[in-house]
């Protein structure tokens, strides 16, 4: 019989072993793009630090609105003085004395072209700024990830493509040993047979590096510790690329691209946020108009003076209540404010040339791309049927090999062919599908 000890032993075994299982099924699971672009964006630090900026600005803007409230102050402060004065009869004697006063004074902006509120506005503008940022940086971000993860795909489709004909070489070894053996063909054939395994084994090792080295260039673009982890889902399938969904007029994905391109948000925010800037410095040519209220107490001891009441009698009799408004009213700034105006014109103008210059830049980007699809639509095509064609041709060539009409030499080069013809058709296809991809998130700003 068991005791307690030992069944809670037994059961903290299998839920520790339970955890074990699901963590490594979990770090197993294949990553599809999206895992990916959501796991780069929640480790990316120059999109963290964007955030920590916003909430800086948030906090400007919090601070704007706080400045409409009045100021209150409390003081308190005492001097004493030493020494002989002349009075204004022009008699001379000692005047030592002690004063000091205390009190709470309250002060509020009635007036000033309401420039904090147009300062709050500011603050939330460029908190909005901030967040714009970080959307731009999510946006180059998953530009690099698609192109990184589908880098990463092709290679892993050409290793095994490979793998196929590295093979298919073993089985022509073995063939031409066991031939060699009874006497049916020459010693020579074994040796081109093993040659020719060695030459794609080789190119087996490339194109292994080139998938390592991509798997690494993605894991570093999603800063996550384990590239060698990465096991990715392969959503291209053996469907044609050349009869998915097409685009449509170039104008309208113009349009469309402009609307999700965050990079015109921000030159769109900047605008707004000059006019902002625009308003606060008018405030300057406005009166300014501030209202205070204060109450305090007033104590004077001259020390050799006879009948000097005590501090706090004193201090009672002495409390007063003050009301005042300030009236400031702006006549000569040297200039100040018609430049600054006219610097904001400038920049208006400035950002206005950094839209049309980001247009014509998206402009580019759609051109280029509906181009390489549709010459990539063509040379998929050219290169299915060339595949298709030299696998033909292997076919015979093997037939023909076995009927003792052409050589291993004859042979191998058809399988070359074949598989540079292969290897062209998932590049071809590959190609296809990112600047589909490409395309797609370029105008919609998402990725399918």
């Amino acid at each position: 019989m068991m005791n307690n000890y030992q069944r809670n032993r037994i059961k903290y075994c299998f839920v520790y072993l339970a955890v074990l299982l699901s963590t490594n099924v979990l770090a197993q699971r294949p990553w599809t793009l999206q895992d990916c672009i959501d796991y780069a964006v929640a480790h990316n630090l120059p999109v963290k630090q964007q955030d920590i900026k916003a909430e800086i600005k948030l906090l400007d803007q919090e601070m704007a609105l706080r400045e409409r409230l009045p100021s209150v102050n409390g003081y308190a402060n005492g001097y004493t003085t030493f020494g002989s004065s002349q009075d204004v009869f022009g008699t001379i004697r000692r005047n030592d004395n002690l004063n000091s006063n205390m009190g709470i004074n309250a002060e509020l902006t009635l007036y000033q072209y309401n420039y904090f509120r147009n300062q709050a506005k500011k603050a939330g503008s460029e908190a909005e700024q901030e967040r714009i940022e970080k959307e731009i940086l999510k946006r180059n971000l998953t530009v690099q990830l698609m192109e990184a993860y589908l880098q990463t795909l092709l290679a892993q489709a050409l290793l095994v493509s490979q793998d196929s004909a590295m093979q298919f070489s073993q089985q022509l070894l073995d063939k031409a040993e066991k031939s060699t053996a009874v006497g049916a063909t020459a010693v020579s054939v074994v040796a081109e047979a093993k040659a020719n395994l060695a030459r794609e084994k080789q190119q087996y090792q490339q194109y292994h590096k080139d998938r390592q080295q991509s798997l690494l260039k993605l894991a570093q673009l999603m800063n996550h510790p384990d590239y060698s982890s990465l096991r990715l889902a392969v959503p291209i399938t053996a469907q044609d690329p050349q009869h998915d969904s097409t685009f449509s007029e170039i104008l309208s994905l113009r349009e469309e691209a402009y609307l999700h391109n965050p990079v015109f948000a921000k030159l769109q925010n900047q605008k707004d946020g000059l006019d902002l800037e625009s308003k606060l410095i008018k405030a300057a040519l406005f009166p300014k108009v501030k209202g205070s209220a204060g109450l305090g107490s007033t104590y004077f001891n001259a020390f050799k003076a006879d009948n000097t009441r005590p501090f706090f009698v004193q201090s009672k009799d002495n409390f007063a209540q003050q009301l005042a408004v300030t009236v400031s009213v702006p006549i000569f700034n040297k200039g100040k404010t018609k430049r600054q105006l006219k610097q904001i014109d400038l920049n208006r103008q400035h950002i206005q040339l950094a839209a049309d210059n980001e247009k014509f830049a998206q402009q580019h980007i759609l051109d280029k791309l509906l181009l390489e699809l549709e010459e990539n639509k063509k040379q998929y095509g050219i290169a299915v049927e060339a595949s298709r064609a030299t696998a033909q041709s292997l076919d015979y060539t093997l037939r023909s090999f076995e009927a003792g009409k052409v050589s291993i030499y004859d042979v191998n080069t058809s399988k070359s062919n074949l598989i540079k013809a292969e290897s062209e058709t998932i590049r071809s296809k590959y190609n296809v599908v990112f600047n589909k991809m490409m395309l797609h998130y370029q105008i919609y700003g998402t990725i399918n």
